[in-house]
């Protein structure tokens, strides 16, 4: 299921916006650590000041999984986490809302999620050997490709080993 994220806007924005409107702002992140409970995931918590003396400043939490599932999360895990609960903070003062608290990060993460992701293939095999998940084509298996569009959505498929020579067979992306 595809999302229109045109209307979301994503946690770069939302810091402009946010020191536009407060030029003596700061924002704060302090991670948390593993939750409790759910050794899976860590979290923490962004603070948005408006100015040095606000007396009720904004606050965002968010969790993240402790070890990324895809390409894009593996090694990004902490940045990741203190990227949302930015975006959320600010949110929580009204700014750069658009369509929701979501950001736009938050919206595509969901998405990325969404996609099944392949079975790994063992790379110790022999060459000949049948992987019954990997689908093929006239040169052989297929390699699998993830990624994100243009316009930020997610994408994977398996595509053809001899791609840009004009030889290549028809992709199969996932639905």
């Amino acid at each position: 299921m595809s999302y229109d994220i045109s209307d979301y806007v994503d946690v770069k924005t939302r810091i402009e916006l946010f020191y536009a409107k407060f030029p003596e702002g700061s924002i704060q992140f302090e991670f948390k650590g593993i939750m409790e409970g759910n050794p899976d995931f860590i979290w923490g918590v962004a603070t948005a000041y408006r100015n040095p003396e606000d007396p009720r400043p904004a606050t965002g939490t968010c969790s993240e999984l402790a070890q990324g599932k895809t390409a894009f999360t593996r090694g990004s895990e902490l940045a990741n986490l203190e990227t949302s609960a930015i975006g959320r903070a600010i949110g929580a003062l009204g700014i750069g809302l658009g369509k929701s608290m979501a950001t736009k990060q938050e919206v595509n993460a969901a998405q990325a999620r969404q996609i099944t992701p392949a079975a790994e293939v063992d790379p110790w095999a022999k060459p000949d050997e049948d992987y019954p998940t990997v689908p093929t084509c006239a040169h052989g298996s297929m390699r699998r490709k993830t990624g994100l569009k243009k316009n930020g959505d997610p994408y994977a498929g398996y595509v053809c080993t001899v791609g840009g020579t004009g030889d290549e067979c028809k992709a199969r992306w996932d639905k």
